[in-house]
């Protein structure tokens, strides 16, 4: 199976696994809608099962340059620009992660209980000062963690496309 090939196919692979998830998807959103429970563990199962397969597929099948947020394919190279011009790709989306969740997690706190949303908390919260220290320390943790994921991904993918270009001109 030549290049091309082996392309087509696990394309229409990502493509059957991308519908898989999306009518799981719709499932749980129905079953929601319906009952305002999401009971449905088979679909909740075939919806993580296919994510998880389909991450894996899609860094099996083939190689793809790393993308900023913007779907700009980054540089692969080794040298000094093309790192640093990745690393600030990283940090950008790390910093809109955090933000986003952080924001999410806001509107949690405006519109539901707070007792009830700080109780799972090893210690107190308390009074709204508790409450901006609990967000800076969870924007914090997210801006950390989604850097470290990105750019563990990102050069992970930058070295296997910079690996297969060796192979194919070798």
């Amino acid at each position: 199976m030549d290049e091309r090939q082996r392309l087509k196919a696990g394309t229409s692979a990502l493509v059957t696994l991308g519908v898989v998830m999306v009518a799981a998807l719709g499932v749980l959103v129905w079953d929601y809608a319906r009952t305002k429970e999401v009971t449905n563990t088979g679909a909740i199962v075939v919806l993580v099962g296919a994510a998880g397969v389909f991450a894996l597929m899609q860094r099996v099948l083939g190689a793809e340059a790393p993308r900023s947020l913007m779907g700009v394919e980054l540089p692969t190279g080794a040298d000094a620009p093309s790192r640093r011009r990745r690393r600030r790709a990283y940090l950008v989306e790390a910093l809109l992660s955090a933000v986003a969740l952080t924001g999410l997690s806001l509107a949690g706190l405006v519109l539901g209980d707070r007792q009830a949303l700080t109780s799972a908390l090893p210690f107190a919260v308390q009074g709204t000062p508790g409450l901006a220290a609990l967000l800076a320390t969870e924007f914090l943790a997210l801006f950390a963690v989604s850097y470290a994921i990105d750019w563990a991904l990102g050069e992970w993918s930058s070295k296997a496309v910079e690996r297969q270009y060796a192979r194919l001109d070798g």
